[in-house]
């Protein structure tokens, strides 16, 4: 294909797309619109908006989250709870059609919190399909399956054939990207006979089985059940949904080599997305055409694909599409001479990338904020109203005309004001555990993002910097030797960059802990430390069965810390660790033969890692206990109480 093909192309979509129009709004739509018109209560409004919000969702998504704002503006000015909920939940589908998931999470939510709190059990079950869709985005298939399934119990129990069916069909294209495909195919085969009104969900059927089928390479099935499902979308008149299909077709004839067909199918699909103004899936579809036209060998075809791709991505804030468009756009710049474009686009791509991690952390701090916010409320009300009770107790002792009332009353009043006492410590106490918890694994999750972020993405930068100074030296014509060793030595200072970045990533993020036990992971770190400088032993007994994640991450950081004070402080020659995990849980001893200190005179509150020590150890309810002496060395013992942990996996 030529450009000038590629010209008649966007054309064709454009004149294809117009034929479209007279279908933007299905009859559904259309009568919601027209019972909007005559409806006179405000409520009856409310859910009008709401209904129509939720039916535009998929082919006018701005449109949705507009009439989804109404409804929520009105349901707030009405005290309308389950107003309220439902426009959540449609804006949260809105933003998760724009690909938008942190904001998405955020409203779901909220949808939810006030569906179980009015009991609005439909309502429940709808968020945790939303639910199930977000961790389904994030590629979290342990939790969508999960909420997929509670989903299904709800609906269920509320004998709600269709929803257990919609239920399903995500819980399959679960199974399909996790790829699983015989389970997905039997999930898929057993709903199909299921009772179900709606076309729609008859399609979805189809197309995620086709979908499956493609997948295995058998496209001669996949294009049988998309066939069959345009049909059903041509006789109940569901034009939108044909677009997903066409878009399944044209991947089963590219993968299958048959471009022409390919190129067809995909231009069907961007003809409806088009009439239906859906610019994010339009720019998934021009992506599509990008990588059709680099298997093509056309690159300058697809440069101007990648490239509108990047335009209507941006324009609706799709930028996950925007980053994998900037990729392959980098790869056909390249392939076209162009490697100073080549190389701009590479470098945008990871900015957008950047940009995406930033927007999630800020939003989750947002959602944190909300929260404290919230609870701040919450406490503010129960102290009131303690001190309201207070108020009235103390009225009602000095009402009464005897001493007996009144030291009776004041006996009542002195034991509810302990019993009150004892509840608020306890739920102090409590509070402090989760506050410590919550900073121990937001630290843990953050090393994990920093960790990728430095292995993913400046240390794949580099080692491409790597890669063109090698590529650069066979071109190079040095002026003499002297010269080519300084660029060699250029070249063994990015490889050396490399490494440390590597070393730095799996420190902070060790793989033995993330794929075997506490054990493992120690040894991995005491091997990297020089044997020359310092002799270390390792004992382990007791830890061949895998102990609780939080604990075993805890419990190396903590042996980390020691470790590394030994290295800077102690001046020794060995190190003995022993990890003995027996019934009353695990005891880490950490003894060196350093210069020691005096323990009268050493200010043992101070210190950051020692803090961090302590922190940790008081998170698992754990004993430190620090012995030494100068010029005898450095005794720590560690104690853990497993069972008594309280600690999930």
């Amino acid at each position: 294909m030529n450009v000038h093909h590629l010209r008649v192309g966007f054309t064709c979509v454009l004149i294809i797309s117009s034929m479209f129009l007279c279908y933007a709004q299905n009859d559904k739509t259309r009568a919601i619109k027209e019972q909007l018109l005559q409806e006179k209560s405000t409520r009856g409004k409310i859910d009008g908006y709401n209904n129509l919000a939720y039916e535009m969702r998929i082919f006018n998504t701005d449109s949705s989250m507009f009439y989804a704002g109404e409804a929520l503006s009105m349901s707030e000015g009405e005290n309308y709870p389950a107003g309220i909920a439902k426009a959540h939940l449609c804006i949260g589908l809105g933003h998760s059609m724009k690909a938008q998931y942190e904001l998405s999470l955020s409203h779901i939510q909220q949808a939810a919190a006030l569906a179980e709190k009015i009991h609005f059990d439909s309502l429940v079950a709808a968020c945790d399909i939303a639910y199930a869709a977000y961790y389904y985005n994030k590629s979290n298939y342990d939790k969508a399956i999960g909420k997929s399934l509670s989903a299904i119990k709800s609906f269920e129990k509320q004998k709600n054939n269709p929803g257990i069916v919609r239920a399903k069909i995500l819980m399959a294209q679960v199974y399909q990207l996790k790829g699983d495909l015989k389970k997905a195919e039997i999930i898929l085969k057993e709903i199909s006979v299921m009772p179900d009104s709606d076309p729609k969900t008859k399609v979805n059927i189809l197309h995620t089985l086709a979908n499956i089928y493609g997948m295995q390479g058998n496209y001669k099935a996949a294009l049988a059940l998309d066939k069959e499902a345009i049909d059903l979308c041509q006789q109940e008149k569901i034009e939108f949904l044909k677009s997903q299909l066409y878009d399944n077709m044209a991947n089963c004839y590219m993968y299958d080599n048959r471009y022409d067909s390919a190129h067809k199918y995909f231009y069907a699909s961007l003809a409806i997305d088009s009439a239906f103004e859906n610019e994010k899936q339009m720019a998934d579809t021009y992506l599509n055409l990008g990588m059709l036209s680099m298997m093509e060998k056309n690159y300058p075809g697809a440069v101007a694909y990648l490239q509108y791709s990047i335009s209507l991505s941006k324009r609706t804030g799709y930028r996950q599409g925007t980053y994998q468009a900037y990729l392959i756009l980098s790869d056909a710049l390249k392939k076209t001479g162009a490697s100073d474009a080549a190389i701009l686009a590479l470098k945008t791509g990871y900015q957008v990338k950047d940009s995406i991690i930033n927007e999630s952390t800020e939003n989750k701090l947002a959602e944190l904020e909300t929260i404290y916010q919230t609870e701040k409320k919450e406490h503010q009300l129960i102290l009131q109203k303690n001190e309201l009770i207070k108020k009235n107790a103390l009225l009602w002792v000095l009402g009464m005309a005897t001493i007996l009332i009144i030291a009776g009353g004041f006996w009542w009043y002195r034991k509810r004001q302990l019993k009150n006492k004892m509840q608020l410590q306890s739920e102090l106490l409590h509070q402090q555990d989760l506050s410590t918890k919550a900073v121990i694994e937001a630290e843990e999750k953050e090393r994990k993002r920093i960790a990728a972020d430095l292995h993913d993405g400046v240390g794949q930068m580099m080692s491409a910097a790597k890669m063109n100074l090698s590529a650069f030296e066979e071109e190079l014509q040095f002026a003499g030797e002297q010269q080519r060793n300084k660029f060699e030595k250029l070249i063994s200072l990015v490889d050396e960059s490399c490494k440390e970045i590597r070393s730095v990533s799996h420190q902070m993020m060790p793989n033995a802990l993330l794929k075997a036990s506490l054990a493992g992971a120690v040894k991995e770190f005491l091997d990297k430390i020089d044997h020359k400088r310092l002799q270390v032993t390792l004992h382990t007994e007791g830890l061949d069965e895998q102990t609780d994640k939080n604990i075993e991450t805890v419990l190396y950081r903590v042996i980390q810390e020691c470790v590394n004070n030994v290295l800077k402080h102690a001046d020794a020659h060995h190190l003995d660790i022993s990890l003995v995990k027996d019934g009353n849980g695990i005891t880490a001893t950490i003894e060196d033969d350093g210069k020691g200190f005096d323990m009268d005179r050493q200010d043992r509150s101070s210190g950051i890692g020692l803090a961090n020590i302590q922190s940790r150890l008081t998170y698992l309810k754990g004993e430190l206990d620090i012995n030494s002496e100068p010029g005898r060395g450095t005794a720590v013992v560690i104690h853990v109480p497993v069972k008594d942990s309280g600690l999930t996996t």
